[in-house]
């Protein structure tokens, strides 16, 4: 499996551009497809490719099936299969994709009991297409997507189509998962990387994913997040640091986005909050 701070190259088609922003774990970018021609389009995916419909109507074709493509709807495509796109006005389209390292894939089939295939080639705009529709757009407008997220986005993909199993931790895992979030706890201020914290616990990263969710009700990311701010919201109370200091302090690196997810968590801001303690 590659190192994330290994960088690749990605692209939608064999022939086609670069995505622009890339990791060793996906690219992403904006696809935009102009034409006045009713005739089909017929195209290849030069790997796996999660697409999301910005904007334009237009007839889609994959290896699993038709629809119609609108704003809002996910195409899934894998490395080599064959699509054909209809264009319905002049306009053509507008979509966001992320391209994903086949081995990432592989890895979150593998531990899913899964294979390594999407098992439907369109979804239609819905609630269960709507976190892929934003995660996406997020990674194509260029907001990096962390391991953790480009795991969930996978899993989520791979999922579409597919009867989901619950995830029942054993007396052992949760044993494990309960370790990992006593860590957590104790060293929040830490580097906590997905990685690490898998390996703490003895997890493959997207079976601690699972598992975490499943033993506590929130993704390991969450968890550090909440562990960071109740260190925030103690000192604040308990200390007369500068907001700045304790920001860095818990584990923020950035002082706008401590604000922004202390105001989200706790309903104000952390200078209020201090005020009104």
């Amino acid at each position: 499996m590659p190192r994330v701070t290994e960088r690749r190259m990605f692209r939608i088609e064999p022939q086609g551009p670069d995505l622009p922003a890339a990791t060793a774990l996906y690219g992403a970018g904006e696809a935009r497809c102009v034409t006045g021609r009713p005739a089909p389009i017929d195209k290849c995916y030069a790997g796996p490719v999660i697409g999301v419909v910005v904007a334009g109507r237009f007839d889609y074709r994959g290896r699993h099936g038709a629809a119609r493509a609108t704003p809002g709807t996910v195409l899934l495509g894998a490395a080599g299969e064959g699509f054909q796109c209809r264009h319905l006005d002049t306009e053509g389209n507008r979509r966001a994709v992320v391209a994903l390292c086949p081995d990432l894939l592989a890895e979150v089939a593998g531990e899913g009991g899964q294979e390594s295939d999407f098992a439907v080639s369109v979804v239609p705009p819905s609630r269960a297409a709507a976190p892929l529709y934003g995660a996406v757009r997020r990674a194509a407008a260029g907001r990096a997507l962390d391991e953790e997220a480009v795991i969930d986005l996978a899993a989520r993909a791979l999922a579409l189509g597919r009867r989901s199993r619950p995830v029942e931790p054993s007396r052992v895992e949760r044993r494990g998962v309960l370790d990992v979030a006593r860590h957590i706890d104790e060293a929040y201020a830490e580097p906590c990387g997905l990685a690490e914290l898998a390996a703490l616990g003895g997890f493959s990263r997207y079976h601690f994913i699972r598992l975490f969710r499943a033993v506590t009700g929130e993704s390991p990311r969450q968890y550090v997040i909440g562990a960071r701010l109740r260190a925030a919201a103690d000192r604040l109370i308990d200390t007369a640091e500068p907001v700045t200091e304790i920001a860095l302090d818990v584990g923020f690196n950035d002082l706008s986005h401590f604000n922004a997810t202390f105001r989200q968590a706790f309903g104000r801001a952390p200078s209020q909050w201090r005020r009104s303690a």
